[in-house]
């Protein structure tokens, strides 16, 4: 993030050197929000439960919760949450108020399921059955309780006949118990209803056999009877006369041909081997690039709060233009960039001030910058197609065009000449002061007192090296420093003399992120 416009924001709202009143339980509040946020809830507690019960604000009740959360009482802590999240934004809630109430929603239902719940189930009717959890009796048992973890509980159970049954329990986030409740009954006791009979099932009978009627008999078939067959007289084995074998007729072996001896210059040939394949080269790497792109800043609504209150999201574009060198596996990156940093009109005043400091504030700064990164290339590949990169930078701007505007506000709801209309509502519709009590009835608002007496319309703030006699120092940056850590991102190179970038990193005034070419010198 960028130092100007963290500093045109931030220095913005220590500067302001105009005390305020605050309103009833406002000090316990900011004192009780401070101590929770840095882990000090024992002291966060008292503070907080003392500035809701003089005002209710969604900003300190839901800090008093998340304690109750951490001290273990999370049914304290969830009826919070659940009663913030269904409020609606009243008038004189502030944004931190309003950012209260979403977060007491999702809170509210991460909570729910970190409560563990308790069921009672009777094994059987018990009649007159009362059953206590900690002395206060269970209408449904068999309803899931709710119940802090890790607390110790005592269960009595109770029933006409029977015995008093006592059991201690205690159970963990999350826990989903159900004890079966069995009672015994007391010695002698004869007005218990009586069991149910356990019944056999009837016994199935076998089926009586259909009576069935002797097959028929049929009188036999007379056997048909065939003549006597005759066998034809078996054949006289005879033998096959002996048959000789032919003599072998003589052949003369085939004529083998004399061995040629081989020549001295045949002998010293060595044999022919294959050559192996070669691989492929590797893609030379380029040392200087010079490449572009566009580059921007955002800062986000939680910047302003930091200082005070009111405030909006801010976006930043820019360009930048860079050369840089290759030196082994680190690129050393010179650039000049500029930035065009417009607000449009925004509401804000000090933390701890009233209302009537409300100021509405706009700026049309341009700034130039020149910076040296030095980033680091993690190839992904054997060829570098992706690299991942990491790296970090310094340098410094000059705000060499422009003004920032701070005029003072009165509520837009308000009705000229009405000075009981003239009271805190939402900052976001506030209205620029035409000049001392005008219009007429807000002369809280619209005043010469103090550091803004002077601020209405067409009012340029000085800059941060500029003392005007009797005021503070001015606000407007001119040059300034600028960090860069870390900066992380991508590189992809399709092509050997051209590759592009795709970056994001934090710098002092919000999260950066640029989108560039390079071209191989």
């Amino acid at each position: 993030m960028r130092l100007p416009i963290a500093s045109l924001f931030g220095v913005l709202a220590l500067l302001f050197a105009h005390a305020a009143l605050a309103a009833p339980g406002d000090k316990e509040a900011n004192q009780g929000i401070n101590s929770a946020r840095g882990g000090r809830c024992k002291q966060a507690i008292p503070l907080l439960e003392a500035a809701e019960s003089q005002r209710h604000r969604p900003s300190s009740a839901v800090p008093l919760a998340d304690c109750y959360v951490k001290q273990g009482d999370m049914l304290k802590a969830s009826e919070i949450y659940h009663t913030v999240a269904s409020e609606k934004k009243q008038p004189g809630y502030n944004a931190r108020d309003v950012a209260a109430i979403t977060s007491a929603k999702k809170k509210a239902a991460q909570l729910d399921g970190r409560i563990p719940t308790l069921v009672v189930a009777p094994v059987e009717p018990y009649e007159g059955l009362v059953v206590e959890i900690d002395g206060a009796a269970i209408r449904d048992p068999s309803r899931p309780q709710r119940f802090d973890p890790g607390k110790r509980l005592v269960i009595v159970a109770r029933a006409d006949g029977y015995e008093v049954l006592t059991q201690k329990i205690s159970l963990k986030e999350k826990q989903r118990r159900v004890i079966k409740l069995r009672l015994k009954p007391k010695a002698g006791a004869t007005n218990l209803p009586p069991k149910p009979a356990a019944t056999k099932p009837p016994e199935k009978k076998p089926p009586k056999p259909a009576a069935t009627k002797p097959p028929e008999k049929k009188p036999p078939k007379p056997a048909a009877t065939k003549p006597p067959e005759q066998k034809p007289p078996k054949p006289v084995a005879t033998k096959p006369p002996e048959k000789k074998p032919p003599k072998p007729v003589a052949t003369k072996p085939p004529e083998k041909k004399p061995r040629v001896a081989a020549s001295p210059e045949e002998k010293a040939k060595p044999p022919v081997e294959m050559p192996e394949p070669t691989p492929p080269d590797v893609r030379k790497q380029r040392n200087v690039w010079l490449g572009a792109g566009f580059r921007g800043f955002f800062i986000p609504q939680v910047m302003f709060e930091l200082f005070g209150e009111g405030g909006r999201h801010a976006f930043f574009p820019g360009g930048e233009v860079s050369l840089s060198k290759r030196l082994g596996r680190f690129d050393l990156v010179f650039s000049v960039a500029y930035a065009r940093f417009r607000l449009h009109e925004t509401p804000f005043k000090p933390k701890g001030h009233p209302d009537t400091d409300y100021e509405i504030i706009e700026s049309d700064l341009q700034a130039l910058q020149a910076d040296v990164r030095l980033v680091w290339n993690i190839p992904l590949d054997r060829d570098e197609l992706f690299a991942f990169r990491v790296g970090a930078g310094l340098g410094v701007g000059w705000m060499f065009m422009g003004e920032l505007y701070r005029t003072q506000a009165y509520p837009g709801d308000a009705v000229p000449g009405d000075q009981s209309s003239f009271a805190p509502g939402d900052p976001y519709r506030y209205v620029k002061c035409r000049g001392p009590n005008n219009p007429a009835g807000s002369f809280r608002y619209c005043n010469q007192l103090d550091y803004d007496a002077n601020h209405y319309p067409g009012y340029v703030e000085p800059s941060w090296f500029t003392r005007p006699k009797g005021r503070p120092q001015g606000l407007k940056p001119v040059v300034y420093p600028w960090l860069l850590f870390p900066e992380i991102g991508l590189a992809f190179r399709p092509w050997d003399r051209v590759a592009f970038d795709l970056r994001v990193g934090a710098s002092v005034t919000g999260p950066l992120g640029a989108l560039g070419i390079r071209f191989a010198l």
